[in-house]
């Protein structure tokens, strides 16, 4: 039992030497906080930072022009789906309202039928096309948003930057909100990474401002990747580590 203790005391005495250096720090960098971000200079202590991931990429000027042109450029296929549509619609009605024995009733069946097999084909075909454009242009503003969160991390004496997710309120009572809302709002919080930042850590305004600005391009050599060093993936993304299992 008294191996035990002094175990215990001399634990207590490490966590209290290690705690009041940075406790002084926390207090050294709260103090050098202001209301626009971390003004901490780098390699005093551990500084973090959040940002808002929805909000800066709906106010990033190249986000706004890729996604006007990525509308416009699928206007026109929108246009045919709907109309497809409609036809679709005409003919079910029509074949809704004839007679049975009607003599053009098999012709009729037959064309609705292949009718509904190409809307349906030019449907998945489109869906599969957007939601692929999507995707690039999504990767191409991620990896510019990475580049400028990292420079205004490294100007501001940043060591780690989260991600923030406000979420308001319920508007009504749980109790009363229809199910599928209660759905999402309990998966919004389950996939929440930050419960609560103050003003003081939210670099969103100053990533917002950075990237107002052009940034270099992607084949400057600022931006340009590492080299991968022989026998490792790209970027970390290719074959998982050993003992770990792939997913189909």
């Amino acid at each position: 039992m008294k191996s035990i203790s002094i175990f215990c005391s001399l634990a207590l005495a490490a966590v209290t030497l290690v705690a009041t250096p940075v406790s002084a720090q926390v207090r050294g960098s709260s103090r050098a906080a202001d209301a626009s971000g971390i003004r901490q200079k780098p390699g005093v202590g551990l500084a973090v930072g959040v940002i808002d991931v929805a909000a800066i990429v709906d106010q990033y000027p190249v986000f706004i022009k890729m996604r006007a042109a990525l509308d416009k450029n699928f206007d026109d296929l929108r246009q045919q789906i709907q109309e497809s549509k409609e036809k679709l619609e005409q003919m079910r009605m029509t074949l809704a309202s004839m007679a049975d024995d009607a003599a053009q009733l098999p012709d009729l069946e037959f064309q609705y039928k292949v009718a509904l097999q190409t809307h349906d084909f030019q449907r998945k075909s489109f869906n599969d096309r957007l939601a692929n454009e999507e995707l690039r242009m999504m990767l191409m503003v991620y990896e510019d948003l990475d580049y400028a969160v990292g420079k205004v991390a490294n100007k501001r004496g940043v060591s780690l930057v989260l991600p923030k997710r406000d979420i308001p309120p319920s508007p009504t009572s749980v109790a009363e909100l229809p199910i599928r809302q209660v759905q999402d709002r309990v998966g919004a919080f389950q996939r929440r990474t930050v419960w609560f930042a103050s003003k003081q850590v939210d670099m969103t305004n100053a990533v917002i401002k950075y990237m107002q600005d052009p940034l270099p391009d992607r084949t400057s050599p600022e931006r340009a990747p590492k080299a991968t060093p022989a026998g490792a993936s790209p970027s970390g993304l290719g074959n998982p580590p050993a003992g770990t299992r792939k997913e189909n």
